[in-house]
């Protein structure tokens, strides 16, 4: 019988200014049956030295060494809870706050075995199957843009939760100057079917629209930078336009990827406009 897995990425995030990190491990638990599971990555880790060109690998190994005891303890002090009891623990566990080890936003999934979920997760985000999906694609292009608008621009545009009014979610790429806030999200439509195509364009388009409901940020300040899919077959190109269109008739920016200087021109400020109301009194 299949249960409910809750789920949640490790991340290693060494430098908060920037907010770029690897995903490093998977903290799983079921509230059902009591289960509670993680898997690490190894101390010594090449995609994290290869990710972080101008860190000390000493760094990794030791938070990596410390995370493992720590969760070692959640796992044991754990043991013989479930329930709602279970899920009130670790989700103050997994909640967002600083340091080098971080979790990603909790996700569920059902499974048979919970202990083989765990490791299809780490192959499917961590291990050598992470590199096949959109999830890996997403990254790159966020690392990517982060360091052409670091290098570009004075604002700096750093992960951010936004807020709808009933909830809020994680995007990676947000900025705020006075009460102006931007925010940029990297898609990659190279899914395996049209289907998965327009699910993942459709999640993304829902949110966004909460967000706008929300006046949280304005149509002008929202910009979609989006990858084509690969394959050209009139399947995945009808689907892809379906996704194209909704972004569009929310009234957002929407860019593709390698037009790098108009994603750049986007991400300025116009402090001109910003002080438009503003006038200097004298007596």
């Amino acid at each position: 019988m299949k249960i409910a897995l809750q789920f949640a990425i490790v991340r290693f995030m060494p430098f908060a200014e920037t907010s770029e990190f690897a995903n490093v491990g998977i903290l799983a638990f079921a509230p059902k049956t009591g289960f509670v599971g993680y898997k690490l990555a190894p101390a010594r880790f090449r995609r994290v030295t290869d990710f972080f060109d101008d860190l000390e690998g000493q760094l990794y190994k030791q938070a990596i060494a410390n995370f493992e005891d720590e969760l070692c303890y959640v796992q044991n002090y754990a043991n013989n809870i479930s329930g709602q009891e279970l899920v009130d623990i670790m989700q103050e566990v997994t909640r967002t706050r600083e340091g080098l080890m971080t979790f990603g936003d909790l996700s569920v999934m059902m499974a048979e075995n919970a202990e083989l979920a765990v490791e299809q997760l780490f192959d499917r985000f961590i291990g050598r199957d992470f590199k096949d999906t959109k999830e890996y694609r997403e990254q790159q292009m966020v690392r990517v843009l982060r360091k052409e608008l670091i290098s570009n621009l004075t604002v700096r545009y750093k992960e951010q939760s936004l807020n709808t009014g009933f909830s809020q979610f994680k995007m990676p790429l947000v900025a705020k100057e006075a009460d102006v806030i931007k925010a940029i999200k990297p898609l990659a439509f190279d899914q395996k079917t049209p289907l998965a195509l327009v699910d993942h364009g459709d999640r993304w388009i829902s949110r966004v629209k909460h967000l706008l409901q929300a006046r949280t940020v304005q149509q002008d300040d929202f910009l979609f930078t989006i990858e084509e899919p690969r394959s050209k077959k009139d399947e995945f190109l009808t689907a892809f336009e379906t996704v194209h269109n909704g972004m569009k008739e929310l009234g957002v920016k929407v860019l593709p990827y390698k037009n790098k200087q108009d994603i750049l021109k986007f991400a300025e400020f116009n402090v001109e406009h910003m002080v438009d109301d503003f006038q200097l009194v004298t007596n």
